[in-house]
């Protein structure tokens, strides 16, 4: 089941007023699409990425509970999409605010998992047992320790804005390998995957001790897979850049062989566009070039804000709205194509701004297949540099650097990467 980001808000505020507090089966089906698409949405907004993870992992244990769930877990799940939604819908983005918000929430997501393992264990006559002295004797079904199960552990939400030791991430990724919680386990370690990842696109002089880690941890995720861990969730291997490693990449035109060579490789020529990003020039395909379009501030403050950008502001009285873009859009009719939005996408590397500045005016939706989305920028190049040799250097979301037949260099941005992992999958019926 697949819901737009308008039906996902209006799915939560449903549930948020609603006096029915038991959640039948479609009810909770329709909160896992809202909660998977507002975590696209939000995906570049950790705070409120963050809160969507916690009510996830409660309304998983709410499906798991069924009638007996307890009346404190429906309030912290009702919380939680209520500061969705009013983050959505809040006129300026504040990171700080934020912030303070995800922190109070948390240590209530805290507070009601321990107050849950407290009444279970109450209820089965352990008192106050460790929940390490509990192992390898006989547990009932839904014990404390299956109940940690379908939460996230403390640690896990909790890296995403503390600062952590590289010590103490090894410790954590040593304590993975023997955890049980399979499912918990295998949340935890995408989030530690993925955060690594955006710092490893950030630091240059840990960059190899990040990349070791990314790489145990990818190994702990492989195992949790083949014991049949995260079934029916979206299934995702995570990158590892490895020196001894040799990869194939791809881009919307280019193949080459990836590898540590730092040597200049011909590749068949392939007219790329530069676009400017808070005076950073990077450049992209020609042909992934769906749209482009100057925008108001007004405006861009909007899709900044909301991290999308709606369609049919394009539209016009005397003007069709599918001819206007390239590629898969160009084949889907106006009436369905004015009912979609594109995500906002930032690209991420070392020295790359983390948002949009002011003076991105300029719209940019790119496509590769079935996969689009929408990049803001100061300027685009109103004509083609043609690339005749590769060099790989990845940083972040820039694959290495093109080079022209003069000789001249410059940075290639991955925009099939960039797609795969902020983009949407349109699925349209294009009749």
């Amino acid at each position: 089941m697949i819901l737009s980001i308008d039906e996902s808000i209006q799915r939560l505020k449903a549930e948020i007023i609603a006096q029915d507090w038991g959640l039948s089966t479609k009810r909770i089906d329709l909160l896992e699409a809202a909660f998977a698409c507002l975590r696209e949405r939000f995906s570049n907004r950790k705070a409120a990425h963050a809160i969507l993870i916690m009510a996830g992992s409660v309304l998983d244990y709410v499906k798991r509970k069924g009638e007996n769930t307890p009346s404190n877990s429906i309030d912290f799940l009702k919380e939680a999409m209520a500061h969705i939604v009013n983050l959505y819908e809040a006129d300026v983005f504040d990171p700080e605010s934020e912030k303070k918000l995800f922190n109070g929430l948390y240590f209530r997501f805290i507070g009601l998992k321990k107050k849950i393992k407290e009444e279970r264990d109450k209820k089965a006559g352990r008192g106050d047992i460790p929940v390490g002295d509990a192992v390898g004797k006989d547990i009932p079904p839904d014990s404390p320790e299956e109940i940690e199960g379908l939460f996230l552990s403390d640690d896990s939400v909790e890296q995403i804005f503390i600062p952590e030791t590289i010590d103490r991430i090894k410790e954590r990724i040593v304590s993975l390998h023997t955890h049980t919680d399979t499912e918990t386990d295998l949340a935890e370690v995408d989030l530690l995957i993925n955060d690594l990842q955006m710092s490893l696109a950030r630091a240059e002089n840990v960059g190899s001790t990040i990349k070791q880690l990314v790489t145990n941890l990818n190994a702990v995720r492989e195992g949790l897979l083949s014991h049949g861990g995260g079934e029916g969730q979206k299934q995702q291997k995570a990158a590892v850049v490895s020196g001894d490693e040799v990869v194939e990449e791809q881009t919307a035109g280019l193949h080459v062989k990836v590898t540590e060579d730092p040597l200049k490789r011909k590749c068949p020529p392939l007219e790329l566009r530069e676009l400017i990003f808070d005076d950073i020039s990077l450049y992209i395909e020609e042909s992934a070039i769906s749209l482009i379009r100057k925008v108001s501030g007004g405006k861009q403050k909007n899709y900044i804000l909301q991290s999308s950008v709606p369609l049919k502001d394009f539209s016009g009285l005397f003007r069709g709205l599918a001819k206007q873009f390239k590629g898969h859009l160009h084949t889907i009719p106006d009436k369905k194509l004015k009912r979609l939005t594109l995500p906002v996408m930032v690209p991420r590397g070392v020295g790359l701004p983390e948002i949009p500045d002011a003076d991105a005016l300029t719209l940019v939706c790119v496509t590769s297949g079935q996969w689009n989305g929408a990049l803001l920028c100061s300027s685009v190049s109103d004509v083609t540099t043609s690339m005749v040799q590769f060099q790989e250097a990845r940083n972040g979301d820039i694959l290495g650097n093109g080079f022209c037949d003069e000789g001249r260099k410059f940075p290639l941005l991955d925009i099939v990467s960039l797609l795969r992992r902020e983009g949407f999958l349109t699925m349209v019926e294009s009749g």
